[in-house]
């Protein structure tokens, strides 16, 4: 399959048919894209990774008070004799008790997952139980009376009479630290045990050691059938990624990995990878000599990039209404929905042709 690129640019067209950017050649496409633009070596004898590689790598050394003297020796020397010189070479490790304090003083920072419902359903509930608050507010001695003349309670919300508020601040006050839904709890409670699950606490205290350190700090989360959702903890050293001007990377359209994995768990997480396949990969010379930091991988492993290309598809939704009366959505392919147009085509001309029979 012959996959059109961008005019200058190695990355495959974005304006083509749904079907062509699930192919396995769009895909392919893509990641020699990224290739060419992160490991290829210009004229320079580096490329984008590998450099990206060392400046990190510099960095946390730095951080932990082991970077290379050389730099010192330079400034020092004289026509580069150091031998009237007797000095102690070895980095005294200031910085690194700034960087452990800076980083500590981020994870331990607390903060509470709060939930906040934003379906119509929910915020109709909201909106009647503050409705409700409000009116018992405005009648609480009328009700009183009513109470104790006829027995009869007109009390809209389930508030203590002794907790109601008496403003409308302390009305919000009270919808923003006391009432919640069970919708809202549920999610909460999963958040937490997804992160309980993950031991997020060190996860995070890796990454915060990382912003500290080299500026960025980088998670993934995945989703697989044995483990459910899992949050794991991303070297950026090991990272590509797109043009960015946005701190968060909010306007990146790829983003990837380089891991090196064995054979078999390729196999295990790629079933369909046939064995010469497998073959093929396993005797590609060179890859351990081509990617920066894994060098001392042995041969049994393989180096292997996960991305994530940005783009957009169609997506086709049918309105169908079921037998109780409610309509509910149904995801159409495009190939369906355009049938589906021309079926209503045909069948409006047929009317009209019939129509004009009639009246004949």
């Amino acid at each position: 399959m012959n996959v059109s690129t961008n005019t200058n640019s190695p990355f495959p067209d974005q304006v083509v048919s749904d079907a062509e950017k699930a192919t396995l050649e769009y895909g392919l496409q893509v990641s020699r894209a990224i290739e060419q633009e992160w490991f290829n070596y210009g004229g320079s004898g580096s490329n984008r990774y590998a450099s990206n590689w060392n400046n990190f790598h510099n960095l946390r050394l730095y951080a932990r008070g082991e970077q290379s003297v050389q730099k010192y020796k330079d400034e020092l020397a004289i026509n580069g004799d150091l031998s009237y010189l007797n000095l102690d070479w070895k980095p005294v490790p200031i910085l690194s008790k700034f960087s452990n304090i800076v980083a500590n003083g981020i994870t331990q920072k607390q903060y509470d997952i709060t939930s906040y419902a934003q379906d119509p359903e929910s915020l109709k509930r909201r909106t009647e139980y503050a409705s409700n608050i409000l009116f018992d507010m405005n009648t609480q001695k009328e009700q009183a009376i009513a109470s104790e003349l006829i027995g009869v309670s007109f009390k809209k919300s389930a508030v203590p009479n002794k907790d109601l508020p008496e403003t409308l601040e302390e009305r919000d006050l009270h919808m923003q630290l006391s009432y919640k839904q069970a919708i809202e709890i549920a999610e909460e409670e999963a958040i937490n045990t997804v992160l309980s699950t993950n031991e997020f606490d060190l996860t995070k205290a890796r990454v915060n050691q990382d912003l500290v350190n080299i500026g960025i700090g980088i998670t993934k989360t995945s989703f697989n059938p044995a483990e459910g959702i899992v949050v794991k903890y991303v070297d950026p050293a090991y990272c590509v990624w797109s043009y960015t001007e946005d701190p968060n990377f909010d306007d990146i359209y790829y983003v990837g990995e380089v891991k090196s994995i064995t054979i078999p768990e390729l196999k295990k997480e790629f079933p369909h990878i046939s064995d010469e396949e497998l073959e093929r990969i396993q005797k590609s010379p060179g890859n351990r000599r081509l990617i920066r930091g894994f060098e001392n991988y042995d041969y049994n492993t393989v180096q292997v990039m996960y991305f994530e290309y940005k783009t957009y598809t169609d997506q086709v939704f049918k309105i169908k209404k079921t037998d109780n009366g409610l309509e509910k959505a149904i995801e159409k392919s495009r190939d369906e929905f355009e049938a589906a147009i021309f079926q209503n085509e045909v069948e409006l001309l047929e009317n009209i042709v019939a129509n004009i029979k009639s009246k004949n």
